[in-house]
């Protein structure tokens, strides 16, 4: 699935506004990028993610279920007025389900395992580990964004499409005319 952004910059105006060292600009998309995909678990690293699955217990797995096997749960209506909320805490409880179930949904389905796909010297030809890169940067000479990433073994993913697509759903930003060319051809 690719989404274009009707009325976005075009990734040549995009890396020229990085280039030219604004600060403000910088600091709206690497917020927005962080906001719409992430390369780590939302409620932890891997092992606490790992933790949280109910798998251990008869009991437990009588009573859990799989996400990949469900629909999505919507979320409760929104309140205009926040100050007059009465479903305040149904909203802090769906969030926190949501994140849990995109965890459980990444668990499943978005971590890479190096299971044949391995060169005659051992080496991931999926190019995993990744790098990990503990904060967003831009790099002022070229343009480019290193997005946050703290898990190795996962590709970007965002939370939202994981959600409701229930399935691997690596996400990346397309900044550059070739990585665009390279998708759509």
């Amino acid at each position: 699935m690719l989404l274009w952004i009707k009325g976005a910059f075009s990734p040549q105006e995009i890396r020229r506004k990085l280039m030219d060292g604004d600060s403000a600009f910088q600091k709206a998309l690497t917020e927005y990028l962080e906001n719409v995909q992430v390369g780590e678990f939302l409620t932890g690293t891997m092992s606490d993610v790992r933790k949280k699955i109910p798998v251990h217990s008869q009991e437990d797995r009588n009573n859990y279920k799989d996400p990949t096997q469900v629909l999505p749960i919507p979320p409760p209506a929104c309140c205009v007025n926040k100050e007059e909320c009465t479903s305040k805490n149904d909203c802090i409880d769906w969030q926190l389900r949501y994140k849990d179930t995109v965890d459980d949904l990444i668990i499943r389905s978005n971590i890479h395992s190096c299971c044949g796909c391995q060169n005659s010297e051992g080496v991931c030809t999926a190019r995993f580990p990744r790098m990990v890169v503990p904060i967003t940067t831009v790099n002022q000479e070229d343009g480019s964004l290193q997005v946050k990433k703290l898990e190795p073994m996962i590709n970007n993913v965002s939370p939202v499409v994981t959600y409701l697509m229930r399935c691997n759903t690596d996400v990346t930003s397309l900044l550059s005319g070739t990585a665009i060319k390279a998708i759509v051809a």
